[in-house]
């Protein structure tokens, strides 16, 4: 009991970190030979809440927890982790082909940037397909007997309760990162870490919670919108308060000014919602490029039920599909990845995750030689 209250801790503030659990088949329930075959990632805090809502649902179901390091599905799926031979593996792997009596296999819809379902059915005779991009939808999908998730299913949330914790986990890993730097400038600007970290740590969660009220672009724009705000009440609880002096106060507004700005540029490569690319992060300037090919379509419907952002739509005269929502675009080319006929031309397909952490850590492996 008590490492599973210290693990919920953790969850709360270090989900950047990954924590694995063993990959291999689960059972949800009583499953028979005709129920259904779920995947998913091997991260502890899915798995757990994978299985904590189909029994408070009350499916029965086998859940394949594939290898993907401890990572969650879509941040392992973006960086390579959970892809079709992640898929293909823990099928052959799980002996859940004698346990049913069907071939049909439902995976995350949040995978699909990393996974082909035409590859998977070609490798293993399966029939995949994705199921809704929330747990939480899951028994009214199966319960419909759709074959196809409604549009409301395929879209990631950002609630309030997930941007909380969004926040929390950001400031507790900026804090982490940056508290060697801050101790170092502490032996000239007495007390800098201890005073700095607590504030940045309440600035990555205001800034994720108010999010959709900030005003301006997602990046350095609502960055700049929350300094502005939280340095002002600084100055009016500085001098009403405190008394303290033009100067500190004036050294201290530039300082959450600054630290606003920096978890402002940040806060979209932790979201679910918004592309982390370096000129839409700080000019505020949309620089995705995404179309369909009409000549190329053959109206397959698959780039829609795959997109988390419901960029996609039918084109009622032709049947086909094309972008109605480009700013809604976030890059994460699940699209690119499944479409049958190569269909979609974009500026953004680079096979690993775009955000600004990721960027960092691809451009040092590139340096040290390393794909």
């Amino acid at each position: 009991m008590m490492w599973n209250l210290l693990k919920d801790a953790w969850f709360l503030f270090g989900r950047l970190f990954p924590f694995p659990t063993q990959p291999g088949l689960r059972r949800v329930g009583s499953p028979d030979r005709s129920s259904p075959v779920l995947v998913t990632c091997n991260f502890e805090l899915t798995v757990r809440k994978v299985v904590r809502t189909l029994e408070r649902d009350g499916m029965d179901a086998w859940l394949l927890v594939a290898p993907t390091k401890g990572i969650n599905v879509w941040c392992s799926s973006g960086g390579g982790h959970f892809t079709d031979d992640t898929v293909v593996s823990i099928i052959k792997t799980s002996g859940i082909e004698k346990l049913v009596d069907h071939r049909r296999l439902i995976l995350p819809q949040l995978c699909a940037t990393g996974v082909n379902i035409w590859s998977v059915r070609e490798r293993t005779g399966w029939k995949p397909r994705f199921g809704p991009a929330d747990i939480e939808d899951m028994a009214a999908y199966l319960q419909s007997g759709k074959p196809r998730t409604d549009r409301e299913q395929r879209r990631v949330k950002f609630g309030l309760k997930n941007r909380f914790v969004m926040g929390t986990n950001h400031g507790f890993s900026a804090a982490l990162f940056l508290i060697l730097p801050f101790l170092i400038a502490s032996i000239w600007v007495g007390g800098l870490w201890w005073k700095t970290l607590p504030l940045l740590f309440a600035l990555s969660v205001l800034c994720s919670i108010l999010a959709f009220w900030l005003p301006g672009k997602p990046g350095v724009q609502k960055g700049l919108s929350l300094g502005v705000l939280a340095s002002a009440a600084f100055v009016v609880v500085s001098q009403a308060v405190w008394g303290l002096a033009p100067s500190a106060v004036l050294g201290w507004t530039g300082w959450i000014v600054f630290l606003s700005v920096l978890v402002g540029y940040d806060m979209p490569g932790w979201s679910p919602i918004w592309r982390q690319d370096m000129k839409e992060l700080v000019l505020g300037v949309k620089n995705t490029h995404v179309e369909i090919i009409p000549d190329r379509c053959t109206g397959c419907h698959l780039c829609d039920i795959v997109c988390p952002m419901n960029v996609f739509g039918r084109d009622a005269e032709t049947g086909k599909y094309k972008v109605l929502n480009l700013d809604a675009c976030e890059a994460c080319g699940a699209c690119i990845e499944n479409c049958p006929a190569d269909a979609i031309a974009n500026n953004f397909r680079g096979g690993t995750c775009s955000c600004p952490a990721c960027g960092a850590i691809n451009v040092v492996a590139k340096l040290r030689g390393k794909a």
